[in-house]
């Protein structure tokens, strides 16, 4: 068996390890210096209570890790190196990066289609990166925290992409250059909705500063959040794709440049007390749950096609929310999108006032209004307005004419009926019954009045709903 003398002295005298069993069961190797600036372990597996790298400066020294095992915890701690890396790595306790300065971090599964799935912890704190490239990886179980690091800051790249991670919490971190976080998927846990001896509810980024970032494609599962982070330019959130189980929240961010959310596709999201200083898109967006509140949107706001394919569950959405979404589209001059929210906003008006008994009359207008050609957006429910009203209270003129005459069996042909109903109909004979002598009796008369008010209201509104897309729509 191997001893930790053993260890250090092949650590001295070599460069490379190929197929190494480092088995040190109860040990803790610690490397505080390297004779070569090039090290390389493949097929290597560590099995030690702990592999530790302190106190390193030397900013020539490259660690390379390829195809190993570690059957326990790595940590790098107050290092400058000019590379760590970690490629197909199979097993992985935990990693512990602090107080680093690098050139160059990988963390990489070369392979397309041998991916372990590592149950690992992960915990890099105060590090600063040029480059930064976490890609293909499967983190199954554990937690990743990412916390007051500097990356890229001499022009380099941040690249989080075609991943998953679990349990995350990207906290005070400064992302200078192109940060790249697409096609991940950002998974959580009940026991780590609330990381210990944090404020924050769910797993997500707080505090982050961005320079131009991207989280296209990206799967944000379950509960995930960024708040008070600061998008310094372009971002990008289009064709995040889960409307499943994806309930994403902004809170107290800016947005000072462009930010696209083009043809996403959440379950819930909520964007409250967030600035955006420049354009914002949403077109082509699609969710079940939309909550805007306090939203500043300092240049123009796109919602073209929000929710084109999927409209019922607009009706559920916050009243505020339409309303902000409806001024927007104004701003935007879209008129046929418009029309619809504004539809939207008063269905949401409605359920409010039904729920008040002290606005009764509010209830009426609105209940006639959505009945008569659905606020604005429907005439076929003018017509339907116009015939189902005309003709129950032609009903009650018909059989109240006939108590009136004492004539039970007053039954009109089927011409006799159909003409006076059209006679009925007709706006322009407001004060003539199609019967004459009814105008003698105080309840048909009283039907017949009340049957034209009706039918020139059905008129009114179904010309408003064939006006809708005019100039002021209607």
């Amino acid at each position: 068996m191997i001893t930790t003398v053993d260890f250090y002295n092949k650590l001295e005298n070599e460069d490379i390890f190929t197929n190494e069993n480092f088995d040190l069961i109860d040990q803790v190797l610690t490397i505080n210096h390297l004779k070569s600036n090039w090290v390389t372990f493949e097929n290597c597996t560590f099995n030690c209570r702990s592999l530790e790298f302190k106190n390193m400066i030397n900013e020539d020294i490259v660690l390379n890790f390829d195809h190993c095992t570690f059957n326990c915890s790595v940590t790098f701690q107050n290092c400058s190196l000019e590379s760590i890396e970690f490629k197909n790595t199979k097993v992985l306790q935990s990693l512990t990066v602090r107080r680093l300065t690098l050139i160059d971090f990988v963390f990489l599964n070369e392979s397309e289609f041998e991916k372990s799935k590592l149950c690992t912890n992960f915990n890099i704190s105060k590090t600063k990166v040029t480059h930064f490239q976490f890609e293909k990886i499967e983190h199954v179980q554990g937690s990743f925290k990412f916390l007051g690091n500097k990356l890229s800051e001499k022009r380099g790249k941040t690249s989080f992409q075609n991943s998953t991670l679990t349990n995350v919490l990207f906290s005070e971190n400064s992302f200078l250059g192109f940060s790249s976080f697409k096609r991940m998927y950002f998974k959580s846990t009940a026991e780590n909705s609330k990381p210990i001896g944090a404020a924050f509810e769910f797993p997500g980024f707080y505090k982050n500063i961005f320079s131009k970032v991207s989280f296209s494609e990206s799967n944000f599962m379950n509960t995930f959040q960024f708040e008070n982070c600061d998008f310094l330019d372009t971002t990008w959130f289009e064709e995040c794709k889960n409307l499943g189980n994806s309930e994403l929240k902004f809170v107290s961010c800016k947005f000072e440049k462009y930010s696209l959310f083009d043809s996403s596709k959440f379950d819930k999201i909520e964007i409250l007390h967030c600035k955006f200083l420049e354009k914002a898109s949403f077109e082509n967006f699609e969710t079940n749950y939309f909550k805007l509140h306090q939203v500043t949107f300092a240049g123009a706001a796109y919602f073209d096609d929000l929710n084109k394919t999927n409209n019922k569950v607009i009706e559920n959405w916050d009243r505020k929310t339409l309303r902000s979404i409806k001024r927007e589209l104004v701003n935007t001059h879209n008129q046929i999108d418009y029309l619809r929210f504004k539809a939207y906003e008063l269905k949401a008006y409605k359920k409010e006032v039904d729920k008040s008994n002290l606005r009764w009359k509010d209830s009426l207008i609105l209940k006639l209004g959505e009945d008569s050609n659905n606020f604005g957006l429907d005439w076929t429910k003018g017509i339907s307005f116009i015939l189902k009203w005309s003709f129950f209270f032609y009903a009650l003129y018909i059989v109240w004419y006939a108590f009136y005459i004492n004539d039970a069996n007053c039954n009109p042909t089927i011409e006799e009926f159909l003409v006076n109903y059209l006679k009925f109909l007709n706006p322009f004979s407001f004060l003539k019954s199609p019967i004459e002598d009814a105008e003698n009796y105080f309840l048909p008369f009283l039907f017949f009045i009340l049957g034209k008010i009706f039918v020139s209201y059905g008129i009114y509104q179904t010309i408003q709903a064939f006006r809708k897309f005019g100039v002021n729509g209607g």
